[in-house]
């Protein structure tokens, strides 16, 4: 009896793997000492714990943009995309790689992850693949991908499923695929062995089995496997790990990527790949200039013959007044063209003294954006109620970088908390020029949006020299998206996903 049950599990194991092992499954699991390599070389293994990241800190203050289509760019020889700075989408077919799980929902958010498990390359290659093939249908792939991660033999499958297969797989991943696969268990041996296992449990194993079984037959058709492999009704409720729809991620290639799937079967896909900006600042650490590779610049110049006026809350604020702010741009025959703004805005920073480095002077941090109603200090002077408004506002900026602080501070080398700064004073210092620039626009929209493009660009170069990612996108050797090179993960359990290129 053990041997038998020893067999079943391993006919049905893998595939359950790849999700969420259940404790009570796992606790047999442990008490048979001989399953622990066959979990191990589960088909895919990648779970929430293998995600990228989220950085909901690119979404402040997100302006309107136009994203250009992905299908623009040029293919790499795998059928990626060659990426350029700026930001990119595309809606791609798409592909259930979880089975006995509910169909996205659309609130749902999906992180990065790289594809990871016995059947990893297969996988890979399937989704590579699928732009290159176009007399491949997208369900004869999709039930591919079903029997692959259900270790159906490609001997055993339908015909048209062998055939797909010779087509997307390389001819080793096939031949390992036989050798790893399993058979059908009889329905009598299923009842009897699945009988004393809680519901979720013996769901999952009867749907694997019932799957192995199906794909037994040549006649099988797609809506037979997808009613059995996707389940129907309501999804229980997970917030353990929730996140927004639409959250970003990290790419570890160097940039940053998002997903809103309409279904398994369709997902649209949003790049973004930071541009560099340069930051300069002043004596007192103030961001004084933001020049992009175009040779588009945001300059402030301070009012310095205007003393600084302390926060009557927070000693460590000090509002201090804008006195020119300067935009300029490459015109059309190459020469520069520049529009300033005179006595106008102001903002606040943070007198904070470094804790490591070689100064111990008192670096000046800018955390909050006055409003514009006039002259500089006339704000100041004629505002001061608000001040207390602002203040709290700066704090909530502070505090949304206090995770990046955290981790900087149990790192061993001085840059990192010197990055976590320059992430935070890009962010608020764009808060201070927008607040400047507030109001009718007026003839002042074309510099609005190049300058809004620059306070984007900084913003976004600055989380990316955070995270320290690879900025290749301003090299020779721009960064490409692979789309069989990772997978699209859900944060509230359901189905992972996989994107093709087509």
């Amino acid at each position: 009896m053990r041997a038998l049950l020893t067999f079943v599990l391993v006919a049905v194991l893998p595939v359950v793997a790849t999700a969420q092992l259940p404790r009570d499954l796992g606790a047999l699991a442990r008490k048979l000492p001989s399953l622990d390599g066959l979990l191990r070389g589960a088909p895919l293994t990648t779970n929430f714990d293998d995600t990228a990241r989220q950085l909901p800190v690119l979404d402040r203050k997100q302006k309107r943009r136009q994203a250009r289509p992905l299908r623009s760019l040029a293919r790499t020889a795998a059928g990626g995309f060659v990426l350029q700075p700026g930001l990119w989408e595309g809606t791609f077919e798409s592909f259930c790689l979880r089975t006995a799980t509910h169909a996205p929902g659309k609130g749902d958010g999906f992180l990065f992850a790289p594809i990871k498990g016995a059947r990893a390359p297969a996988i890979q290659a399937i989704l590579s693949a699928m732009v290159k093939h176009p007399e491949i249908p997208r369900g004869d792939a999709q039930m591919l991908l079903w029997a692959i991660l259900s270790r159906v033999r490609v001997s055993a499958m339908p015909p048209k499923l062998q055939v797909a297969a010779r087509v997307l797989l390389p001819a080793s991943e096939i031949r390992a695929i036989n050798a790893n696969g399993l058979g059908v268990l009889a329905a009598a041996e299923r009842t009897r062995l699945f009988g004393g296992l809680a519901a979720p449990v013996r769901q999952a194993l009867e749907i694997e089995s019932d799957l192995r079984y199906r794909f037994s037959r040549a006649d099988v058709t797609y809506k037979e496997i997808e009613r059995i492999a996707v389940l129907s009704g309501t999804r229980p409720e997970d917030n353990s790990n929730a996140i927004r729809r639409g959250q970003w991620s990290r790419h570890p290639r160097g940039y940053f990527i998002r997903f809103f799937p309409d279904s398994f079967a369709n997902t649209r896909v949003v790049v973004l790949v930071p541009s560099r900006v340069t930051v300069t600042r002043d004596r007192l650490n103030r961001i004084i200039a933001l020049e992009d590779l175009r040779g588009g610049r945001t300059e402030t110049v301070y009012d310095d013959a205007v003393a600084p006026r302390t926060h009557p809350k927070d000693s460590r604020l000090k509002a201090y007044a804008f006195k020119t702010i300067r935009f300029i741009r490459r015109g059309a025959n190459g020469r520069p063209e520049v529009h300033e703004i005179h006595d106008q805005g102001w903002t606040f920073h943070r007198s904070r003294p470094r804790t490591r480095g070689a100064s111990a002077a008192p670096v000046m941090r800018v955390v909050s954006a006055a409003f514009r109603p006039g002259p500089a200090w006339l704000a100041l002077q004629g505002g001061f109620e608000r001040w207390g408004e602002r203040a709290e506002q700066a704090q909530d900026i502070h505090d949304r970088y206090e995770f990046y602080r955290d981790r900087a501070d149990r790192a061993t080398d001085d840059a990192s908390e010197d990055s976590v700064d320059e992430l935070e004073d890009t962010d608020h210092y764009r808060d201070g020029i927008d607040a400047a620039t507030s109001g009718d626009p007026g003839d002042r929209l074309e510099w609005m949006i190049d300058h809004q493009e620059r306070e984007n660009s900084a913003l976004e170069w600055a989380i990316s020299v955070r995270e320290g990612l690879p900025t290749t996108s301003t090299t020779d050797d721009p960064p490409a998206w692979e789309p069989g090179g990772g997978v699209a993960v859900p944060s509230r359990g359901g189905q992972t996903l996989g994107i093709s290129g087509r």
